[in-house]
């Protein structure tokens, strides 16, 4: 930093300025932990890795491995993303490996999705393992090739192939169109489930060629 004072006159009575300089050590026992973030209107090419967090309102065109990862409304991640929590309010394209996983209602993402919690407000485009649970609130909407999780609770709408290790709960405002696989299964008055359900089976290892369960093309509908 620099300060300016109005020195002693000289011989010619003119003022003389002096400047002195203070620099500032650096702490190399302690570093601070601090946030990344990319602004608004910013495109970063490239890979980010660390411990601490990272937040994207702008796009990011790599992969994230950090603790927490916040992306924005008008964030865009091109890339895959492993971390401890993700919450993503923006456009993920590519897989996401976390802990918890947080989709606000203008979130998006694609791809592969393996996470411990799903909490559900926005759009799923892609495959899903939830290894515990997965919520779809009344505004999320998932399309499926595979949806995989001991506890699916929808108020939302899926549309594709899942299958619920303990249970498949479908509110009142919740509807599931596809193939399905359930152990327990809970429809609250208004809840919709559409098209063929089997009974879920323990996969094993030690079976050559394991029986396929028995399909029942079934529509239920309460109203």
């Amino acid at each position: 930093m620099a300060f300016f004072a109005k020195g002693k006159k000289s011989n010619n009575n003119k003022d003389v300025a002096t400047v002195t300089t203070t620099t500032t050590a650096k702490n190399t026992t302690a570093p601070t932990s601090a946030a990344t973030e990319i602004s608004k209107n910013i495109t970063i090419q490239g890979n980010i890795s660390g411990t601490d967090s990272v937040k994207i309102e702008g796009k990011l065109i790599g992969n994230i491995e950090v603790n927490n990862v916040t992306i924005g409304k008008n964030g865009l991640v091109t890339g895959s993303i492993i971390a401890q929590k993700v919450t993503n309010s923006g456009r993920v394209e590519g897989d996401i490996t976390c802990n918890d996983l947080n989709i606000m209602q203008t979130g998006y993402a694609t791809n592969k999705i393996h996470a411990n919690v799903v909490i559900l407000s926005g759009e799923i485009l892609g495959e899903i393992l939830a290894e515990t649970s997965i919520n779809i609130t009344p505004t999320g909407k998932i399309q499926t090739t595979s949806l995989r999780s001991k506890r699916i609770t929808v108020n939302g709408t899926i549309e594709g192939k899942l299958s619920a290790s303990e249970l498949l709960e479908v509110g009142s405002n919740g509807l599931v169109n596809g193939e399905i696989s359930v152990k327990n299964i809970k429809t609250d008055e208004g809840g919709r489930v559409i098209g063929s359900m089997a009974m879920y089976v323990e996969p094993t290892t030690n079976t050559i060629q394991q029986k396929q369960p028995e399909v029942i093309e079934a529509t239920i509908e309460e109203k």
